[in-house]
C-alpha cells in the first residue's frame, strides 16, 4: 500500500489535487523522460508550477517556476531528482516542499502573480435555494443542456460570461418576475463593467461616459451576447414548464452595433518574417493556416486520407458547430501538402508538433514566441492566419461568397462585416480600368494628365492597403437595423453615441 503524502502547512490544501496527480511522484517516469534542453512542467497552481529539468545524462534536477505580475516565468533549481553522482536526490515531497517555500517567501511573493486552484470554470456558480425557480435555476438548466449540445469551447465562454456578468446580481431573481427593468440594470452594468482577461481580477466599475466608440462597441456586443445566453435559458425554461407566461424572454431583445473591421493581419513580408521565426513544426502548422485560413483545430485533426480528397484541395470535417467542407488550394498550397502527406499513412495526422505529438493546444507559447522574435504585434495570435488568409483574397477582389465558403461560413454577414472595408482597393482599380468613355474633351485631358494620374494612382496604391481608405467608425450605431430593442434598455444608452 503507498503512503499518503504528508506536507507542512506551506503546501495549501488547494494544490493537494494537483500535487497528488503529478507524474513526477513515482522516480521511474522521471527516469523515463527524454533528454531535452527545456524542462517538463506540471501546474501545482495557476502561475505556479513544479518541473523536471534533465538536458542530458549527468543532469536532472527538480525546478519551480511562478509568473510574474508583468508575465515572465521566473525559475529556480532546487535539487537533483536522480541519483546522478551531483549530490542526494530529493524525494517528490520535499521537492514540493521546496517549491512552495520558495513561492511563499517574501522573494517571490513579491514579483509573482496571484496564485489560483488550477482548473477551468466547470458549472455555474449559483446554489439553489428553494422551491421558487430563479433566473440562477435557468442558467443552472440551460448550461447543463449546451454541456452536451454545444461544442466544449462554446459552452466554457458561456460558463464565463454568465459567472462574471450575471451571477451576482441577476441569479436570485425569480424568472416570473423578470422585466425589461432588470435588463436596462444588466445593460448599465456591462457598459460600467471592465472587461477582464487572463488572471486579472475583477476590476472597479468606470463611468458609462468615459467610454470610447471602439469600447462602448465591445461593450454591446458583450450586452448582446449576455441576451442571447438568457433568451436561450428563459426559453428552455419556459419549453419546460418552469415559468407560466412569455414576458421573461420576449422582453430579450439585442442592442443594435456596427461591427468593427478586422485590420489585424498579416501582409507578405510580415508572412515571410513569421516563418523564420518558427520552430520547424510550427511553420509547417502556420503554412497550412496560411494556404487555407483554417483554425488551428481543424488543422490539428487533418489526416492523409483528407489531402487531395475528391477536389483539388483538402477535405476539413465538421469542427464545433461548422460542418465539413472542402478548402481548394493554389498549385503550391497543394504541392505543400503533398510533401507533408510523404511517407505517411492514410490515417495519419499531417501534422505533429516537434515533440511528436498531434496539435492541440500546444501551439500557443510557440507562435507567441515567434510572433515576439518577428517584431509583430503582440496582439497577433494564430487565428491571425484565418483573417490574413481572408484578407488576401478579399483585397485580391474574389467574390465574398466564395471567401465565405473557403472559411466555412453559413452566408456573406460575417466575411462583409469583417473584411468588407478591404474590398475598397479592388473597388478603385475595377472602377478606374472598366469605365466606359463618356466624354471626348475629358478623355483627352485624362490623356494630357496620364503621368498626374499615373504619380497619384502610385501614390495611393504604395499606402499600407490595412489602412486604405479607412474611415474612422465615431459611432457604435449602425447604418440600418433590425433589432427591435426595448425602450427601458435604449435608453441607458442615450447621449453615450458621439455620432
Amino acid at each position: 500500500m503507498t503512503t499518503p503524502l504528508q506536507f507542512s502547512l506551506q503546501v495549501p490544501e488547494t494544490a493537494l489535487e494537483q500535487v497528488r496527480s503529478c507524474r513526477f511522484s513515482d522516480p521511474v517516469n522521471v527516469e523515463e523522460l527524454e533528454l531535452r534542453d527545456s524542462p517538463y512542467w506540471h501546474t501545482l497552481l495557476q502561475c505556479r508550477h513544479l518541473g523536471i529539468h534533465r538536458p542530458n545524462g549527468r543532469i536532472c534536477n527538480w525546478t519551480a517556476r511562478l509568473l510574474t505580475t508583468d508575465k515572465r516565468y521566473v525559475q529556480r533549481c532546487l535539487g537533483p531528482a536522480l541519483e546522478t553522482g551531483r549530490g542526494r536526490a530529493l524525494a517528490f515531497a520535499e521537492a514540493v516542499e521546496l517549491a512552495f517555500r520558495w513561492f511563499n517567501s517574501p522573494e517571490a511573493s513579491s514579483i509573482g502573480h496571484t496564485a489560483r486552484p488550477t482548473g477551468k470554470t466547470s458549472r455555474v456558480c449559483f446554489t439553489p435555494i428553494g422551491s421558487v425557480y430563479t433566473v440562477g435555476h435557468a442558467l443552472r438548466d440551460y448550461t447543463e443542456w449546451t454541456k452536451i449540445a454545444r461544442s466544449p469551447g462554446g459552452h466554457y465562454n458561456n460558463l464565463v460570461l454568465i459567472n462574471y456578468h450575471l451571477v451576482s446580481d441577476f441569479a436570485p431573481i425569480p424568472l416570473e418576475s423578470f422585466s425589461a427593468r432588470h435588463l436596462a440594470q444588466l445593460a448599465r452594468q456591462v457598459l460600467e463593467t471592465p472587461p477582464r482577461f487572463g488572471f486579472m481580477a475583477r476590476q472597479s466599475a468606470v463611468s458609462m461616459h468615459d467610454l470610447t466608440p471602439d469600447e462602448l462597441r465591445r461593450r454591446k456586443r458583450t450586452f448582446n451576447s449576455l441576451v442571447s445566453i438568457l433568451r436561450m435559458a428563459f426559453r428552455h425554461a419556459w419549453d419546460n414548464g418552469h415559468i407560466d407566461h412569455e414576458r421573461p424572454w420576449r422582453c430579450l431583445r439585442r442592442i443594435p452595433v456596427n461591427h468593427s473591421p478586422r485590420t489585424v493581419f498579416l501582409n507578405r513580408i510580415e508572412c515571410s518574417r513569421l516563418l523564420e521565426a518558427c520552430t520547424p513544426a510550427l511553420r509547417k502548422l502556420v503554412l497550412a493556416g496560411l494556404y487555407t485560413g483554417c483554425r488551428v483545430g481543424e488543422l490539428g485533426n487533418l489526416r492523409v486520407e483528407d489531402v487531395g480528397h475528391q477536389v483539388y484541395g483538402v477535405r476539413i470535417n465538421a469542427f464545433k458547430r461548422s460542418p465539413a467542407r472542402f478548402v481548394f488550394l493554389p498549385d503550391e498550397g497543394m504541392a505543400f501538402f503533398l510533401s507533408c502527406c510523404e511517407g505517411k499513412e492514410p490515417r495519419d495526422h499531417v501534422f505533429r508538433s516537434d515533440m511528436g505529438k498531434v496539435w492541440k493546444k500546444q501551439h500557443t507559447n510557440l507562435f507567441r514566441r515567434a510572433v515576439s522574435k518577428a517584431g509583430l504585434p503582440s496582439s497577433f495570435v494564430f487565428h491571425g492566419l484565418r483573417h490574413t488568409y481572408a484578407s488576401d483574397l478579399v483585397r485580391s477582389g474574389v467574390p465574398l461568397d466564395i471567401v465565405a465558403k473557403q472559411l466555412g461560413h453559413a452566408n456573406t454577414m460575417a466575411v462583409s462585416n469583417t473584411y468588407g472595408h478591404l474590398v475598397e482597393h479592388f473597388r478603385e482599380a475595377q472602377i478606374r480600368t472598366h469605365f466606359t468613355p463618356l466624354d471626348q474633351e475629358q478623355t483627352a485631358e485624362a490623356g494630357r494628365r496620364r503621368n498626374q494620374l499615373n504619380r497619384m494612382w502610385r501614390s495611393f496604391q504604395g499606402q499600407d492597403w490595412r489602412d486604405y481608405g479607412e474611415l474612422e467608425m465615431n459611432s457604435s450605431v449602425p447604418r440600418k437595423s433590425y433589432a427591435q430593442t426595448h425602450k427601458a434598455v435604449l435608453s441607458v444608452f442615450d447621449g453615450l453615441e458621439s455620432g
